[in-house]
């Protein structure tokens, strides 16, 4: 029994030390913002425009193409199974509460984090056992100036942006599920826009601050965290992924409770 305990309280001590570290670490990269100088705004930014050029741009087909199915089956045999029962009206609220606030966001940030926050958390290991990072202090340039904030700012651009277009493919979609069952477009229009409300903006908008936030957060951190060698960095991707998918799920559930 002894050992039990031991063992929970080791663990929960364990998580306690990583939470407090990736709150210094989140300090840190804040506090990097306001020492910046005219030629750390260049430089940081061509490194932003490349992040949001991989994170966003090259994510658009994807995100799109998923978008586009998810709401063609939502919507589709939503509308066949309500029109049986006369509440055809109702796609609207599962339309915007099911996949534009819930399914949108989270199926956008488990895509970045799938294709940036692997590459993000593995660059950061590489570059931390590479000796890229002790150049850059050497030099004189913080990393976190260099290497975190443009992709805390990238991936916080990118998720935002990727779920307004994850969103537009979402009611394009739902109309040609809801036309395949009869529906015309000026009804479902009526329907979506009756059920959609000015919480659902601004907390999809919320959504994709903290989710992006989350992903270049928990990478970051746990690649730089990277000590003794090559063989720690797919380990350190695997820590960062997992924590990122973890927080976007509780944070999912903590927006649920707001927007009840």
């Amino acid at each position: 029994m002894t050992a039990i305990v031991a063992a929970i309280g080791q663990s929960g001590a364990r998580r306690l030390s990583i939470l407090g570290g990736l709150a210094r670490f989140a300090l840190r990269a804040g506090s990097a913002a306001g020492r910046l100088t005219r030629t750390g705004r260049w430089v940081m930014l061509r490194v932003l425009i490349n992040q949001i050029r991989f994170t966003a741009l090259q994510a658009i087909g994807l995100v799109a193409l998923l978008s586009g199915i998810l709401s063609f089956l939502v919507i589709s045999q939503t509308t066949r199974q309500l029109g049986r029962l006369g509440a055809v009206e109702r796609i609207g609220e599962i339309m915007v509460v099911a996949v534009i606030r819930e399914l949108g966001p989270l199926l956008t940030a488990l895509i970045v984090v799938s294709r940036s926050g692997t590459a993000i958390a593995a660059e950061m290991a590489t570059n931390r056992v590479m000796g890229e990072v002790t150049a850059l202090e050497a030099m004189g340039i913080d990393p976190y100036i260099y290497l975190v904030l443009p992709r805390m700012l990238g991936a916080i651009v990118s998720v935002a942006c990727l779920m307004v277009l994850f969103d537009a493919m979402a009611l394009v979609s739902g109309y040609v599920g809801a036309a395949s069952s009869g529906m015309s477009f000026t009804r479902y229009t009526s329907i979506v826009l009756a059920a959609l409300s000015a919480k659902d903006v601004w907390l999809t908008l919320a959504k994709g601050l903290t989710f992006g936030a989350s992903v270049a957060l928990f990478c970051s951190y746990h690649g730089l965290a990277v000590k003794a060698g090559p063989t720690e960095i797919p380990q350190a991707v695997t820590r960062g992924v997992v924590g990122t998918i973890v927080t976007i799920f509780v944070l999912s559930a903590v927006f649920a409770v707001i927007a009840a």
